[in-house]
């Protein structure tokens, strides 16, 4: 059986608010709630997880996350792009237009361009 050494902790009062608040939110005692903290903050520090490890990780994760970004972007234009054209051949086909292909497309395009600077306009 393993015995424990006794240690007092000093927490400032907005650790304190925070021990409480994580403690009721996971159903446990502060006490239980910083015995896993202190446990945490061991294996982070033993196992070299501090602040660089972190905030390399992070970094990694804001690169592949732009790179996500950047292809969904490249698809959403594609869609956009699909479905303007999808419009231009309908509109041109309800109408009975006998435009050729080039003037339907040129249309496709300014449709695509429309929709896609009135996206980039909106501000939250």
């Amino acid at each position: 059986m393993l015995t424990a050494t006794k240690r007092a902790v000093r927490l400032t009062p907005s650790q304190a608010r925070t021990l409480t608040s994580i403690a009721e939110r996971r159903g446990l005692t502060d006490y239980a709630m910083l015995q896993r903290i202190i446990e945490a903050g061991f294996l982070a520090v033993m196992h070299g997880t501090d602040r660089d490890t972190d905030t390399r990780e992070i970094a990694t994760g804001v690169g592949v996350i732009s790179e996500r970004l950047a292809e969904v972007e490249r698809v959403l234009d594609r869609a956009l792009f699909t479905a303007c054209a999808a419009y231009a051949y309908a509109r041109h086909s309800a109408l009975g237009t006998k435009k050729p292909d080039e003037v339907i497309a040129a249309d496709a395009k300014a449709a695509f361009e429309r929709q896609r600077s009135l996206a980039l306009e909106i501000e939250p």
